[in-house]
């Protein structure tokens, strides 16, 4: 692969499907280097084998204990990162709470995803690199979804706890930032029903392409969803909860 200045080396965590995989191709496609990580280890071939040179593999699941030590190959064997996306999420509506269901969503919503944010910021700041967290949360963290419980209150987690990396980082001086991400909804593999305002998955990729690019805090995706959500913080919960 031939460098030229503006070539940048990025990571995505959860890239064998869906927005990560679209996020993937956007990157190679304008010639960066990109390391992707997932559990099926054929789907991160297929890519590779697209953009050959360009792109390093890492067969990780989230949830194991593993993945700090197997991000930390992936950037050795890149020599170093410049961006690091966090898109591994799941998420299920179901008219039935199952513990085991629920709990997979936190293992890899919260656990995996502290785990390897953690992980990301103390690279940047034990190596006083400049550098960028971008992490996909989703519009059903801004306010209760009783139809997913677990999906709701985690990507509200996600946010959260971005935020206050960003301001631990502001008064520590690390030289990271980020950018959070809450998409409406985008018609990937998992969005098993058809939803008013959706878009398609190419369409929100590129969106959220863009924003990281453009370097923004945080924005909600695609824009139609701002003066909605907008008003929906307004509703007070003892009133949210009767909807």
């Amino acid at each position: 692969m031939s460098t030229t200045k503006s070539t940048r080396k990025i990571i995505i965590i959860g890239a064998t499907s869906g927005i990560g995989r679209e996020l993937a191709l956007l990157y190679l496609s304008r010639g960066h280097a990109v390391g992707i990580t997932g559990r099926r280890a054929e789907r991160l071939r297929e890519i590779k084998e697209r953009f050959p040179g360009q792109t390093w593999c890492k067969t990780m699941d989230v949830q194991s204990g593993e993945c700090s030590a197997l991000l930390d190959e992936l950037i050795r064997e890149m020599q170093g990162v410049d961006l690091i996306i966090y898109n591994a999420g799941v998420g299920v509506q179901t008219a039935t709470l199952v513990p085991a269901v629920e709990m997979d969503i936190l293992f890899t919503n919260v656990v995996g995803f502290t785990r390897l944010v953690v992980h990301a910021y103390n690279y940047f700041k034990e190596n006083a690199l400049p550098g960028r967290i971008a992490v996909i949360s989703s519009i059903a963290g801004i306010k209760a979804l009783g139809q997913a419980p677990a999906y709701s209150a985690t990507k509200r987690y996600m946010t959260h706890y971005v935020s206050c990396l960003a301001q631990k980082a502001r008064r520590e001086r690390v030289p990271v930032t980020f950018t959070t991400i809450l998409p409406g909804f985008i018609r990937t593999d998992m969005l098993r029903h058809d939803y008013p305002l959706s878009i398609s998955l190419p369409t929100g990729a590129r969106l959220i392409f863009k924003a990281i690019e453009r370097k923004k805090r945080s924005v909600i995706l695609p824009g139609r969803w701002r003066p909605i959500m907008f008003l929906a913080r307004l509703i007070p919960a003892r009133l949210w909860e009767r909807l």
